[in-house]
């Protein structure tokens, strides 16, 4: 597959989310050779950035979640839910297929970011995959009880509406 290519299923898949009202304040902001930066308004209002690199076959998002201490057990549950969505059990359009991308799971700074990797150069897939991931994070692990604290705090929520 080109970079070329692989480039533009990344743009088309998010751009996909973005018509279908997803995401709001979609755009790709910065592009080379081999790397695209996009970004968009999302879950809480919040900023996002992925970052595609199609030389390294990685989609990144450097922030997932903010302000979350490493040595937190809010990042170790989050760390387990993530390695959880690769399980068989869980059916086609919640898991993510290891043959096909693998993700890893990373704080910097208190920042839990997110990296697939692409292993077999179906970007859509990848994409597809990660966007779900995350969307998941927000409906299922952020609103599982445990993280009510969390989501006050740092998202600036109103405790009567949660």
């Amino acid at each position: 597959m080109s970079t070329a290519t692989a480039a533009d299923i990344v743009t088309s898949t998010l751009q996909n989310y973005a018509d279908r009202g997803i995401f709001r304040s979609f755009s790709p902001v910065n592009q080379t050779k081999h790397q695209t930066v996009y970004r968009m308004i999302w879950h809480r209002d919040h900023r996002f950035e992925v970052i595609a690199d199609t030389a390294k076959k990685t989609l990144r998002i450097p922030v997932v979640l903010p302000e979350v201490p490493s040595d937190s057990d809010m990042y170790s549950a989050f760390k387990e839910y993530v390695k959880r969505r690769r399980r068989q059990t869980l059916p086609d359009h919640r898991k993510m297929d290891e043959t096909k991308m693998q993700v890893k799971v990373f704080n910097r700074a208190s920042n839990i970011s997110l990296t697939a990797k692409v292993l077999d150069d179906d970007f859509e897939y990848a994409t597809k995959k990660l966007v779900n991931l995350v969307h998941e994070i927000y409906m299922d692990f952020l609103m599982d009880g445990r993280n009510y604290d969390y989501l006050v705090e740092t998202f600036n929520l109103d405790p009567d509406t949660l």
